[in-house]
């Protein structure tokens, strides 16, 4: 009797453990389909990678990150300085590493503070014109597209990797409550077994 209260409840916990474990694990594999009498199997990740990859698009470019957003938080004050003067540094240093070595160190500061004023000058009402141009043609610009294409060039172990770096510990927590309820359902099934 003692033992059917300790057994069953463990096999529960075993079997529970087990199933959650498996399907997780199936979920990326078999990574290639394997014909099973009448039946393919195949990972659901493997076999929905580009469907996947084109509702992850979706949701970016829907909910997550929609253009207007991202517009606005470039349209701003602070953003433009940033960029404007990382630009027009690059561009300085450059020209001033550029330039023939018999040009005088003087000149070629001058030109580099030059380029670099200009490019001050010239860099924010360009930057404006460009985000109205991707405000006006919302189609010719999207994050979730460029998502979808990296997401569709990963191997299926890279996205393997991602997904368990991101998830793991709740994947951990659905096959240790698959025990739990495995031993839960097995003490059920030995008090029935024994009101009998």
């Amino acid at each position: 009797m003692l033992t059917r209260w300790i057994l069953i409840p463990l096999i529960g916990a075993l079997i529970g453990w087990l199933t959650n474990a498996v399907a997780i694990r199936m979920l990326f594999r078999p990574q290639r389909p394997v014909k099973i009498f009448f039946w393919t199997l195949q990972g659901v990740i493997p076999r929905r990678q580009a469907e996947i990859a084109a509702n992850i698009a979706g949701v970016v470019d829907k909910d997550l990150l929609p253009l207007k957003e991202v517009l606005a938080y470039l349209n701003t004050p602070a953003v433009a300085r940033s960029f404007t003067d990382t630009v027009a540094e690059v561009a300085r240093r450059r020209l001033v590493e550029r330039l023939p070595y018999f040009i005088p160190q003087g000149l070629k500061e001058v030109a580099g503070r030059a380029i670099e004023e200009t490019l001050h000058r010239e860099m924010p009402p360009a930057m404006q014109e460009l985000l109205e141009e991707l405000g006006r043609n919302p189609g010719t610009f999207s994050i979730g597209e460029i998502i979808e294409a990296k997401f569709n060039k990963l191997n299926l172990n890279q996205i393997e990797k991602v997904v368990v770096e991101v998830a793991g510990r709740e994947l951990r927590y659905i096959e240790w409550l698959g025990g739990l309820l495995g031993f839960l359902i097995g003490l059920v099934q030995a008090a029935l077994a024994s009101w009998r």
